[in-house]
């Protein structure tokens, strides 16, 4: 077995040990399957497809008003924003910083279902809708755990691994798209190009903040210890390579 196939059957046991993976996935298809039992089977797939480029500028402007917006102050709030995002800048090998908690991810979930009901005015589109959305979340977290390992994709995806190591070590304020065809929002914001091109940033891995900072340590304390993983254990790359040694 050639060592690209190892690698990732590897990273498929870690996309499907992520609960929320797990969770949405199933729903996913739970909602597809029951709006092709009462939509018109191109009605379902057309719902299906909107809904999964309504994920496309979701995945973009979250990334840049929430994830990337101003620091809390608050040692709380800046801690739920290092669980959410910043944490993974920060320890960007960490699997259980790179999977978006269900505690965020589920709420936007449920106003998305309540948008598309009150404007399709039908609960199937809705449901088709939904699944349309879920998909597009599930690929994101798929590649974007790609981008993080040592597996080789084709050129597309190398591409967008470049970008966005510079969003994660030049300036976290570029290059926010995971998803090939998202990448027209950093185009169009103004936030693309070639890294090198861009300034850099103060400090990229924790957002700016100096490593003194009490916000930032006491986050790092607080999911040291709070959490079953360790940085060693949850690394990316070494979790291929134990893997790949078996």
């Amino acid at each position: 077995m050639s060592a690209q196939a190892v690698y990732l059957g590897a990273l498929r046991r870690a996309y499907f040990s992520d609960h929320s993976v797990l969770f949405y996935g199933v729903l996913s298809v739970c909602c597809a399957a029951a709006a092709v039992t009462q939509l018109p089977w191109s009605q379902s797939l057309l719902c299906f497809f909107i809904g999964w480029c309504l994920y496309l500028p979701e995945e973009y402007f979250s990334h840049v008003v929430v994830f990337h917006g101003r620091i809390p102050r608050n040692a709380f709030l800046y801690r739920l924003l290092y669980r959410l995002h910043l944490g993974h800048h920060d320890k960007p090998r960490r699997l259980d910083l790179l999977f978006t908690p269900v505690w965020y991810t589920l709420p936007a979930l449920l106003l998305n279902v309540v948008l598309f009901y009150w404007v399709s005015g039908d609960v199937w589109q809705a449901a088709a809708l939904s699944a349309g959305l879920m998909a597009g979340y599930l690929m994101f977290e798929w590649w974007h755990l790609i981008v993080h390992s040592p597996y080789e994709p084709g050129p597309v995806l190398r591409y967008i691994r470049q970008q966005h190591m510079g969003h994660h070590h030049w300036n976290e304020k570029r290059w926010f798209t995971i998803t090939p065809a998202a990448l027209v929002f950093d185009v169009v914001c103004q936030t693309g190009g070639k890294v090198h091109d861009a300034p850099r940033s103060k400090n990229p891995p924790t957002a700016g903040l100096d490593e003194d900072d009490a916000r930032l340590v006491r986050a790092r304390d607080h999911y040291r210890f709070s959490s079953d993983w360790n940085e060693n254990e949850s690394a990316i790359w070494q979790l291929v390579g134990q893997q790949s040694s078996q």
